[in-house]
């Protein structure tokens, strides 16, 4: 059976070229459903708006073009993303669980996305796409680097890292196992190449008391293959 979002509370102002609106939150959380589900290609406002029980014109009087709807679903998700992985920072008990908590947040939605969705927001929506890339990667970006410094003060990575340098590769990593031209991707292919780049950035920081409590995490924690129901 297919899983669904809950809707999600966090709204954005979305300032367009031409007019500042505010978008309904129940138009943002059909939405999202719909475009994680189906992608954003093959979603129309008709579709949005027969999900809500609404006319299409209702839609309009908040937003004026497909496109504008995508930036303020997508902006409403980055924000609410980081808002999670904040409180996922705060609730970890060291640097290791940060990373792996995060990691599997990140898995969570991978199981409900439509492996089109990346490709479709950077062929077909790049204003889209770019918020992304220079908004969202740059906050995970520092994510990393402070958990880096984190787990170096902890013990549990290595003390001859640059952490600035190390977060820059990771982005660098993650971008390229999304890129359709790099690797041709199912969800089950994405779930996988994830794991691995997990375990190949935790390997290659971790000291030998990290290593230990690293073993440790992998045994204690569960994993759940992407489902293509």
């Amino acid at each position: 059976m297919q899983e669904t979002f809950k809707p999600f509370k966090v709204s954005l102002v979305y300032e367009s070229n031409k007019a500042k609106m505010k978008i309904p939150d129940s138009i943002l959380s059909a939405a999202f459903e719909l475009f994680m589900n189906f992608g954003v290609r093959s979603v129309s406002m008709d579709d949005i708006a027969q999900k809500l029980g609404i006319s299409k014109k209702t839609i309009y009087a908040s937003v004026q073009t497909k496109e504008d709807l995508i930036l303020q679903v997508i902006g409403s998700f980055l924000k609410l993303e980081e808002s999670n992985i904040r409180n996922i920072t705060s609730a970890s008990s060291n640097a290791i669980d940060e990373i792996i908590n995060i990691n599997r947040h990140i898995l969570s939605y991978l199981r409900v996305m439509k492996p089109s969705l990346i490709f479709d927001l950077k062929k077909y929506y790049p204003e889209c796409w770019n918020m992304i890339e220079q908004t969202h990667l740059n906050f995970i970006r520092e994510v990393i680097e402070k958990n880096i410094l984190r787990g170096q003060s902890e013990g549990l990575y290595r003390h001859d890292l640059l952490p600035k340098v190390i977060s820059k590769l990771f982005i660098t990593k993650s971008l390229m196992i999304i890129d359709e031209k790099e690797f041709s991707l199912v969800r089950n292919d994405l779930y996988e190449l994830i794991m691995q780049l997990e375990k190949y950035h935790l390997y290659g920081i971790v000291s030998p008391a990290g290593q230990e409590k690293l073993l440790h995490q992998y045994n204690s924690t569960p994993l759940q293959k992407i489902s293509n129901d």
